[in-house]
């Protein structure tokens, strides 16, 4: 457990205590807005951790996994109503999740090293509470040479800034990324003088000094700056394709504490996570995410730049080529029709590789051109079901088939809707698979398990002219090549000036 300097400035270890500590309610979570109420919740007392075990008296310490929630680095909850344990607690596993700071309140960045705000506050919450786990997880029962960090989302490309911060080297000693990478468009905010902007939009009347801006800000309500943190974005700044101004950021001045301070991309060269096995997968229609904006604004699929506006904005390619490559993906997504909310499955298709795989894709070429023996095993998830893809059905449209970005959470953990599928189901042997194929990693760092003994899962050993992956569907698991490569080759080839290695 540890103590924000609330506001927007690194975490501290919590003091010891000497009283028993009450435990029996859980957490609020770090302030943000919660789409699934739509209401702003949480609390400044909200840095904890949770740790979820059958025993602390077990015959030998068991392996940890350490999950970390996404939401893009805006908004988020380490609460049994999304996380519950009860599916992984059939294994020999315990689970430990934690709260960390979104939007402005972890992801404000100044510039000067006097205002003492470099940015990435919400990563160094990670970072030490991973610290606290491999302190203290010994006396839950659990071994803290066992360690395994997995995320989704935000928590996946999170889990991927560990993977090369020098700032967590060690803490961890495998990792599983899903649906997130640093790779991915929305994996790196740039700043652009988002703390001036954030204080006049909350009431500052000042110009020019960034730490008058802050000083306004410290005084401010969360809730104050929650409700406009997504409303500084100017035309130029949707254009250029950046998804949110407060995410992870390069860090203007080193710290002792430093996430990322320099280019991630530079930083994967050397990592240290390139000396651990990997597991990276997600699902096969990430991109029905984007249909919750496209519900309200059909008209962005009528939008004559749409196929344009989506070609990287930072690739350092010539107007012609951009223009080259956007009829290159008219081609591909649509190749006999024009988009439309009647056809929008070119739309999803097209999210799905720009926004989730190309950058999945990019991990795992950064991992295998390293140079390094450490493995990566690479799953895709595309289990289609009307009544336990949580996500799609929820917040996205449950008339919708296909299985959305964030469904594949409902087959590993417990959540609000207290639902578990029928034993005779496809649902519950895709549920009973992911258990056990997260569970078998974090045992014995190796995915192969009861439910894929019928075949051999290998980590992936070539990416020319595709790599090999878990397909998980309705009707099983196969070993297969990635089904969607023939669209990633052409993200590929955007990235002619981007060298991995």
């Amino acid at each position: 457990m540890f103590t924000p300097i609330f506001l927007l400035a690194s975490s501290e270890r919590q003091k010891k205590w000497i009283n028993p500590l009450d435990c029996t309610q859980q957490s609020l979570p770090c302030y943000h807005f919660d789409r699934r109420i739509n209401e702003i919740v949480g609390s400044e007392d909200s840095l904890k951790i949770n740790v979820f075990t059958k025993t602390i008296n077990p015959l030998k310490p068991l392996p940890v996994m350490v999950y970390i929630y996404g939401g893009g680095f805006t908004e988020g909850t380490s609460g049994t109503e999304l996380y519950g344990p009860d599916f992984l607690m059939q294994k020999d596993v315990i689970l430990v999740n934690f709260n960390y700071r979104t939007g402005a309140l972890g992801f404000l960045c100044c510039q000067s090293p006097e205002d003492g705000v470099p940015g990435n506050a919400g990563l160094k919450d990670q970072n030490m509470a991973l610290k606290w786990v491999k302190d203290n997880i010994a006396s839950f029962g659990g071994d803290p040479e066992a360690i395994t960090l997995f995320g989704h989302s935000a928590g996946a490309c999170s889990v991927q800034y560990h993977l090369i911060s020098q700032a967590s080297e060690g803490l961890f000693k495998r990792a599983i990324i899903m649906s997130g990478s640093t790779y991915c468009s929305w994996g790196l905010s740039p700043q652009r003088n988002w703390v001036e902007k954030l204080a006049k939009a909350v009431g500052w009347n000042g110009s020019g000094k960034e730490m008058d801006a802050l000083k306004y800000l410290r005084i401010v309500k969360p809730e104050d700056i929650i409700n406009n943190q997504e409303k500084l974005m100017g035309p130029e700044d949707i254009r250029d394709g950046i998804f949110t101004p407060f995410g992870p950021t390069i860090e203007p001045y080193a710290t002792e504490g430093s996430m990322i301070p320099q280019d991630p991309m530079v930083m994967s060269r050397e990592a240290w996570g390139n000396k651990i096995d990997v597991m990276v997968g997600g699902t096969s229609e990430e991109g029905l995410l984007m249909m919750q904006k496209i519900k309200l604004h059909p008209e962005v699929l009528s939008n004559p730049h749409l196929f344009v506006g989506n070609v990287p904005p930072n690739l350092g390619l010539t107007a012609e080529q951009r223009i080259g490559f956007a009829a290159k993906l008219k081609e591909l997504y649509y190749p006999d029709s024009e988009p439309s909310m009647e056809n929008f499955g070119g739309y999803v298709n097209m999210m799905t590789d720009c926004a989730f795989w190309h950058g999945l894709h990019r991990t795992i070429l950064a991992r295998t051109n390293s140079g390094s023996s450490a493995r990566t095993f690479v799953y895709r998830f595309c289990v289609d079901s009307e009544h336990f893809n949580h996500y799609r059905i929820m917040m996205i449209d449950p008339t919708y088939r296909g299985t959305a970005h964030a469904d594949e959470m409902s087959y590993l953990f417990s959540n609000f809707t207290k639902s578990v599928p029928a034993e005779d189901s496809f649902e519950y042997r895709a549920l009973q698979t992911m258990v056990d194929i997260f569970t078998s990693f974090a045992i014995k760092g190796d995915p192969n398990c009861e439910y894929t003994k019928e075949l051999q899962w290998e980590p992936v050993k070539e990416t020319k002219p595709t790599f090999k992956c878990i397909n998980i569907t309705n009707d099983g698991i196969a070993f297969v090549d990635f089904p969607d490569f023939k669209r990633i080759e052409l993200w590929d080839s955007m990235f002619i000036n981007d060298s991995l290695v």
